[in-house]
């Protein structure tokens, strides 16, 4: 998931095209107005509400909510398209964990990651 200026060079769509190389594709989501709104905070002197009343998996919008999450917490929100120092921010669900036990999990896109930086420039 791509902030404004992450988007506008298109590195999303970059880093899927290596997961689609490496045989290990992943889709690229968005995190949208409602995922920031469900993380401002909700009482008097709070920035950022850490987290819901369900795990992300469980929530309407998912994995988007820990993402805007991030970007709120760390104030990369200030650095978006419009801002005098726009910052590219990209988020990535890494899966190791993800999978049932006794099974292996799966650490996507852990491949994408090493052909778009590593394996390219061998």
């Amino acid at each position: 998931m791509d902030n404004g200026p992450a988007r506008k060079s298109n590195y999303s769509a970059q880093l899927q095209k290596s997961s689609e190389l490496i045989g290990d594709p992943f889709e690229v989501s968005t995190v949208r107005q409602e995922d920031f709104e469900a993380y401002k905070g909700m009482m008097e002197g709070d920035d950022v509400t850490q987290s819901g009343p369900k795990p992300s998996s469980q929530s309407p919008r998912g994995h988007q909510g820990p993402a805007a999450f991030l970007i709120l917490a760390s104030g990369l929100d200030e650095h978006g398209s419009g801002s005098r120092s726009p910052l590219k921010y990209s988020h990535l669900d890494i899966a190791s964990s993800a999978g049932s036990l006794p099974l292996p999990a799966t650490g996507s896109p852990v491949l994408a990651l090493a052909e778009q930086y590593l394996l390219k420039h061998l």
